[in-house]
């Protein structure tokens, strides 16, 4: 629930629930307590836009909620994020959750207590479990969330349809003649899952069958997938690798070139997110780009756009692009 929502339904200007809500400027007393009976049954708590909006101030604050900022691909939304905002004039919060429920839904109500204008959700961890905070969330302020998609009033999506990159990555490789196909996930996240619908549709494409000791859970870090990628190499025959990131593909890459297995000759890896990860280990990994600056950019333009009165976007899919690099020729 936001002052335009209240102002809508109420059936008067922003400006005139902007006076209500504080106190400033004249409004008629049968206006005002409609207002303000709107504001009751909404339990809508003003944020700093509304606050501001007497005094003509455009202060606005985003509140950003992230999973881990140590993790690249994280970080890089972030740093994106806090520098095209500060362009349009908006300052930040930032919250780092961790795996924890409790943490998240505190990180949400934090954010909200600060009178923050607008969250952004970046990643498909928060969709699922957290689902229930980011719906309570959006009906009291407007939510962003990077790559992943939830429906609802008020919520805006930036994704990159991981399922279909995942297919399209199975299929190339199919088609370059390897038949051996693993994939190596390390969390049970809505992105995850989605990649891993994407790797089984791939497979089924290419007129295979679903072999499930094809499909590795492992922990995240460099040297669980190193080690989960060794145990299936001895039971199994694998030619090609497709990791759901960079850090469980460069576990693949250090496991071969310590046990000398050529790559690609033998094994072709591919990661996912085109990290500098990618660009950093021997050889060069080939990876999907899904493209999270562009969707760090869009979501910030789109933030922009939503409080400058105009429609903002609910749903917007981005292109992706497998970067070809030595680890798959």
């Amino acid at each position: 629930m936001t002052i335009y929502d209240i102002a809508k339904m109420a059936g008067v200007s922003i400006t005139t629930v902007s006076r209500v809500i504080n106190n400033s400027g004249y409004v008629n007393k049968d206006t005002k307590n409609r207002v303000l009976e709107v504001i009751k049954k909404s339990n809508y708590t003003p944020s700093k836009t509304a606050q501001v909006l007497s005094a003509g101030s455009t202060f606005r604050l985003i509140g950003i909620v992230c999973y881990n900022i140590e993790d690249l691909y994280y970080a890089k939304a972030v740093a994106v994020l806090e520098r095209e905002l500060r362009k349009y004039g908006y300052d930040i919060i930032l919250s780092c959750t961790g795996e924890s429920l409790k943490v998240r839904q505190n990180s949400v109500n934090m954010l909200i207590s600060k009178n923050v204008d607008a969250i952004i959700f970046i990643g498909s961890v928060f969709v699922g479990a957290t689902e229930d905070a980011i719906l309570n969330a959006a009906k009291r302020l407007p939510v962003f969330i990077i790559n992943a998609v939830i429906e609802g009033k008020n919520i805006f999506c930036a994704f990159c349809d991981e399922q279909e990159a995942l297919k399209h990555c199975v299929i190339k490789a199919y088609n370059k003649g390897r038949k051996d196909i693993l994939f190596m996930y390390d969390l049970d996240t809505y992105g995850s899952q989605k990649k891993l619908e994407g790797y089984k549709t791939g497979i089924l494409q290419c007129g295979k069958k679903i072999n499930e000791e094809y499909i590795i859970k492992c922990s995240p870090g460099v040297e669980a997938a190193s080690n989960a990628f060794l145990n299936a190499y001895k039971n199994t025959p694998i030619d090609t690798v497709i990791c759901s990131n960079d850090v469980t593909a460069a576990g693949v890459i250090n496991a071969a070139n310590k046990n000398k297995i050529p790559i690609p000759q033998k094994v072709a890896v591919i990661g996912y997110n085109n990290s500098m990860i990618a660009t950093s280990i021997y050889p060069a990994m080939t990876s999907l780009e899904n493209n999270v600056e562009k969707l760090s950019v869009f979501t910030a333009e789109n933030i922009n756009r939503y409080f400058n009165g105009e429609k903002a976007i609910k749903k917007y899919c981005i292109d992706f692009e497998l970067i070809i690099r030595e680890t798959f020729l």
